[in-house]
């Protein structure tokens, strides 16, 4: 006797059983490999694939050829497991994931390296040298060990940064970075002993221009806002040619020329009287010359001869010491003027005098 205590549907049932060989079949295909059950090779991991399995057992998942994991059957479930770094004898690790302490390494090739420093550093001929990299760019430095002054170059977001602690030997200061960041470089001083170049251009208009925020420095000659000096001795030389050409000098055109004449700047402070500046104009030869390195289309030159060929009590031409420069090399313009006001002073003085007494000699005539 059958006692049924729920209306069965007959068809529902042979559908739920059709569809469930159906997903058993699909599950099946998944497998590339069963070995008697025992190892279990497919490209995913553990699912009910319709076999019974015993402690012991063993699943493989397989991507592209390559195994990346393994699973041991035990007390009724899957469990991954990893092979101890001592069992490992392998001449390629691919997509290796790990913790590592202290790796000792000859060459490692890879695609990225994620920390939070990479360093290296090494004492050589009596300078320091580290390179690291780390969350602010990429870094290099050398230290001078004996002084502790040290340059760094650093990549980063802004660009190449170059900096050091060395005092300028113009300012005495600390320079600020140098930044070179595309079509840009940003410095607070630049230094040369020569620059040799064809153009010096900004691509945003088209004048030439060089740009300091601070001055530029080449040798003994420096560039300053609205000054120009020698860093040495004070003399600057305007000549034909390049730099130290030895050439005669070039044209100057301003619309005036200004002498720093204060009190606060001079000393030793002496008269010059009017006897000797005439005394020291008439001893001076005054010609008309053309430097030899131009041609005749330059204006004509008049003015004194230093005599630079002959030695003393042979020399052709006579100057004043007065009007040399102190190399004797040159005559001072400020000089000749002085001498020359002192001159027209005590000529003044004396027309003067000569004028009273010709005034009163023609009035002792008329008497």
């Amino acid at each position: 006797m059958i006692i049924a205590t729920s209306s069965v549907n007959i068809d529902e049932n042979t559908k739920l059983a059709e569809d469930a060989s159906e997903e058993n079949e699909e599950a099946i295909a998944k497998l590339k490999t069963t070995i008697d059950g025992v190892v279990t090779v497919s490209t995913q991991a553990p699912f009910n694939d319709g076999r019974e399995h015993s402690d012991g057992d063993q699943w493989y998942i397989e991507s592209d050829g390559v195994y990346t994991a393994m699973y041991d059957y035990k007390n009724g479930g899957w469990s991954e497991k990893q092979w101890d770094q001592d069992s490992l004898n392998v001449k390629t690790l691919s997509a290796l994931t790990a913790d590592l302490g202290q790796v000792n390494a000859g060459t490692i090739n890879g695609v990225t390296i994620i920390g939070g420093s990479i360093s290296q550093d090494n004492i050589t001929g009596g300078n320091h040298y580290q390179l690291w990299a780390d969350y602010n760019g990429f870094h290099y430095r050398t230290t001078v060990v004996s002084s502790g002054h040290h340059q760094d170059i650093k990549m980063n977001d802004s660009g190449l940064v170059i900096s050091n602690n060395f005092p300028s030997p113009i300012t005495g200061r600390t320079p600020a970075p140098t930044v070179i960041s595309g079509s840009d470089v940003i410095t607070d001083q630049v230094t040369a002993t020569g620059i040799v170049t064809g153009t010096i251009s900004s691509t945003s208009d088209s004048t030439t221009n060089l740009y300091a925020s601070s001055r530029v420095h080449s040798g003994n000659f420096t560039l300053s806002g609205g000054s120009v000096f020698g860093t040495l001795n004070g003399d600057v030389y305007f000549e034909y040619g390049s730099g130290d050409s030895g050439n005669s000098g070039a044209s100057l055109h301003a619309a005036s020329f200004n002498k720093m004449s204060q009190l606060s700047i001079k000393r030793n402070i002496q008269d010059v009287s009017g006897d000797y500046a005439l005394a020291q104009i008439a001893g001076t030869d005054i010609k008309r010359f053309e430097y030899t390195d131009t041609d005749n289309s330059q204006q004509t030159n008049i003015g004194p001869i230093i005599d630079d060929k002959n030695v003393v009590g042979s020399r052709q031409y006579s100057v004043s010491h007065d009007l040399l420069t102190s190399k004797a090399d040159g005559v001072s313009v400020d000089n000749e003027i002085g001498l020359l006001m002192a001159a027209v002073k005590e000529l003044t003085k004396r027309n003067s005098e000569l004028t009273i007494r010709v005034a009163k000699l023609e009035r002792e005539v008329q008497q």
